[in-house]
């Protein structure tokens, strides 16, 4: 085989692989940034953005993104990873994590109004007595005592024991 004809063939192997290689990188990239996040390591962030550049739809390495800059506090981080929690969940309305970890980087930025319907959300969809109690304390936040009241008594309905309800539900009589 001539040197032209090997490299023609070379091309046309790796063009097929693109689109499976790219997806298996990005998932090595996710599994790599999360040995780096259990060892308190700030490149995780780098790891989940890079997989999300070569795989757009790996909503695994967007929920690690935007829980990492959750975490990390910053400003900056937390816009960008609204807008890539934004992106996912117009792809698919139905991912509940990303809708909760967005809706802890708004309520960090004080947009009360958008996390309280991300946390209600959440909370109905997985009957989720956490994501209700917190939606009920942003619309409390957001001035509106009786739709805080309304999420408290449906989040109490699921879990009567839930103390951080009750203790709400008590100063809120």
């Amino acid at each position: 085989m001539t040197m032209g004809r090997r490299l023609v063939v070379v091309i046309a192997a790796l063009s097929l692989a693109v689109p499976i290689l790219r997806s298996a990188l990005s998932s090595a990239l996710v599994t790599r940034g999360d040995a780096l996040f259990y060892m308190h390591d700030t490149r995780a962030s780098d790891k989940y953005a890079l997989a999300l550049q070569l795989d757009r739809n790996n909503v695994t390495a967007a929920d690690r993104y935007v829980f990492t800059a959750f975490l990390s506090r910053e400003p900056h981080e937390l816009e960008k990873a609204i807008r890539i929690a934004s992106a996912v969940l117009q792809a698919d309305p139905d991912e509940a994590a990303v809708r909760m970890d967005r809706a802890l980087c708004l309520q960090l930025l004080k947009r009360y109004p958008q996390a309280e319907r991300d946390f209600e959300e959440v909370g109905r969809q997985l009957s989720d007595v956490r994501a209700l109690a917190m939606a009920a304390s942003d619309a409390r936040l957001n001035g509106d005592t009786t739709k805080a009241r309304r999420l408290l008594l449906a989040a109490a309905h699921l879990d009567p024991r839930y103390v951080p309800v009750r203790i709400a539900l008590e100063r809120n009589r």
